[in-house]
């Protein structure tokens, strides 16, 4: 039943067919293409991911080197013979009551102080009863003033702490602030007043009494040089006692307190070790570890090994880092395509770029590596590294719009050819139709005749010449018919011979409706000829012409239906126009060109059932191209045709 349906209706069934499958196939192509191109960057992102995880590597195995190297510091390298590469990096020991740090003078306070030599508060009881309870301060420095001149100096620098004390509550500042001025000068380094040099407690007293003396101006100098000998590391003081003498003699100086972070976050590490020395020290003995955290917005980095129930560190500051284990690394290693970040555990970046978001990124994490940092990898410039993938992609989008390009084509081109072939096979069978019923009509016409003549042999003469010329008439046609269709083929073929001469075009129209009308003899036919008495003249075969304007007046009387009226004109000009033309059915403008074609008839032949073989024009056509001439068709439905037939002038 389809191949039935696609007999009917070839051109249209042919060309959805055929549609469908260009669409499937380009769908399918598509489809592959874009699998491909994904796949193809899935495995360029999965290329930079592998060449980010082995610069990764590469990163880790030289830190690694790097920090080893460092931790052999704490075992193999004697302390005092450490030199520093930068000032925030130290050294440090921590035993069970005791910090020490390399180089010397280096922290600014520390965690823990050993007590300095201070005289028993009893050599100085009467003095301070004196003070204290019975308010007698002239009683309490006679009684100091002996003990102020002793040759111990923790026994004097008590005594003068305490003598100056009583002289500044007396009233007498000026004693007072030259015992305090005495005390700063001569002290013994290893004196202490609850706990704190004796030199740093007159030093902090003589400018209180310079304030109250309103001496600003050496108030000033000695604030100055008691805020420079801190900061130099002239004490070996505790966190709280460095940060209150500093905040005084920062006030003093009417200036914000001070705080050399680095060096301050320096000394909170170390401070950080002494308050965690206890859990440090429970790793394995010999063994070490690595830290990196945040400390006053500083980055610091701690290496520490347990030895021998001490603890061994290496503080480093951002500065050191960079110095002596970043900087080397980027430089004897092309890392030239990535950015590398690093970031302590508390997320503050140490060293390189913050890594940017939307992008692959490859991290690898301080517990994972053993790395004291996080690393975080990004590629330079993404775009570049996926530049060879976009090629690749651009050819292959392009091969893959080719290749459906032609497809489509392909598809377009053979449907189209398959429902010309198709067409061409339906017409081919109308027209072996049409040429078996013009056949079978002469054919049966005469067989007739001849039955009739043999059946009855006495048939009156007359009666016998009719059914004779009956019998010619059959013959004629038929004989019409086969040299008709031989000529057609040899037209087809382009074997069909023409013989040039001039023509006088009006004679030639004149001659061949002369014997149309004798030949057919239709009813009701009126033939109206309008042609010139001479000429024109034309350049032409007379057969080939004769048949080609016989084919036009068959054709304008088959459409004519049972009355036909036909006009035949010829004009002269710079062209021969010969025109043909009825008051029958009329063309479709959509049929006009096509009729003109081999086998193909109008929709009113098939509608009205005009017998045709369908080559009568297309020998018109053929003929007057043979001429160099042209064939117009003007028509609509209803009005009747005209057949126009151009051919160049023969003088």
């Amino acid at each position: 039943m389809t191949s039935l349906r696609l007999w009917r209706h070839p051109s249209r069934n042919t060309a959805v067919l055929f549609l469908s499958v260009a669409a499937v196939s380009v769908i399918v192509l598509v489809w592959m293409g874009v699998r491909l191109v994904q796949q193809d960057h899935a495995l360029e992102v999965q290329r930079l991911e592998e060449q980010r995880e082995a610069a990764t590597d590469r990163i880790i195995a030289a830190l690694e080197k790097v920090l080893s190297a460092e931790e052999r510091k704490l075992a193999d390298v004697p302390m005092v013979n450490f030199r520093p590469a930068a000032e925030d990096v130290l050294l440090v020991i921590a035993g069970s009551s005791e910090v020490r740090a390399w180089p010397d003078k280096t922290l600014l306070y520390y965690p823990v102080i050993s007590p300095g030599r201070e005289a028993s508060p009893r050599m100085y009881a009467d003095a301070e009863r004196a003070e204290f309870l019975d308010l007698d301060y002239g009683r309490a420095i006679k009684t100091l003033r002996p003990l102020a001149k002793a040759k111990d100096p923790v026994t004097r620098a008590g005594a003068q702490l305490r003598l100056a004390r009583n002289l500044r509550k007396a009233g007498r500042l000026k004693a007072a602030l030259e015992i305090y001025d005495e005390l700063a000068k001569s002290y013994d380094h290893g004196v202490s007043i609850s706990g704190v040099p004796a030199d740093l407690v007159a030093r902090r007293t003589r400018c209180i009494l310079l304030e109250e003396l309103g001496h600003l101006e050496v108030l000033q100098q000695e604030a100055q040089s008691l805020q420079d000998d801190l900061k130099g590391r002239r004490w070996r003081l505790d966190r709280a006692s460095y940060l209150y003498y500093s905040g005084q003699a920062a006030r003093w100086l009417s200036q914000k307190p001070e705080s050399d972070t680095g060096q301050q976050a320096l000394a909170d590490t170390v401070v950080w070790l002494w308050q965690n020395r206890q859990a440090i020290g429970n790793i394995e003995l010999g063994s070490s570890s690595r830290r990196s955290f945040s400390i006053r917005g500083t980055s610091v980095t701690v290496l520490w090994r347990v030895s021998n129930n001490r603890l061994m560190a290496v503080v480093a500051g951002p500065g050191y880092q960079k110095s002596q284990w970043f900087d080397p690394l980027f430089r004897s290693h092309d890392f030239s395509s990535i950015h590398v970040g690093f970031s302590d555990l508390d997320g503050m970046l140490v060293y390189g770029n913050e890594p940017p978001t939307g992008i692959p990124i490859t991290t690898r994490f301080a517990s994972a590596t053993g790395l004291p940092w996080d690393i975080a990898i990004v590629n330079v410039d993404i775009e570049a590294g996926l530049n060879q993938f976009a090629q690749r992609r651009r050819l292959m989008m392009m091969g893959l719009g080719m290749l459906s390009l032609l497809v489509i084509a392909a598809s377009y081109f053979i449907g189209r050819a398959v429902s010309r072939e198709l067409a061409a096979a339906r017409l081919q069978s109308d027209f072996v139709s049409a040429v078996s019923h013009e056949f079978r009509t002469p054919l049966t016409s005469m067989r007739q005749f001849t039955e009739m003549l043999v059946e009855d042999e006495n048939l009156p003469v007359e009666t016998r010449r009719k059914f004779y010329r009956a019998q010619e008439r059959a013959a004629y046609r038929l004989s019409r018919l086969v040299e008709s269709l031989l000529d057609f083929g040899r037209m087809e073929a382009g074997a069909r011979p023409y013989r040039i001469e001039q023509l006088d075009a009006g004679q030639l129209v004149r001659t061949v409706v002369q014997e149309f009308r004798q030949e057919t003899k239709s009813k009701g036919l009126v033939i109206d000829c309008d042609v010139p008495d001479d000429g024109p003249i034309v350049k032409g075969d007379r057969e080939a012409l004769a048949q080609a304007l016989w084919n036009l007046l068959d054709n304008a009387v088959k459409y004519s239906g049972d009355a036909p009226i036909v006009h035949v004109e010829v004009e002269a000009g710079n062209q021969v126009t010969i025109r043909v033309r009825d008051q029958g059915l009329g063309i479709p403008s959509s049929e006009r060109d096509r009729i003109l074609r081999k086998f193909v008839r109008g929709s009113s032949a098939k509608e009205y059932g005009i017998k045709g073989t369908g080559i009568g024009l297309a020998m018109v056509k053929h003929i007057v191209d043979a001429h160099s001439g042209k064939v117009m068709i003007d028509s609509e439905p209803g009005r009747g045709s005209t057949f126009t037939i151009l051919l160049p002038a023969g003088d």
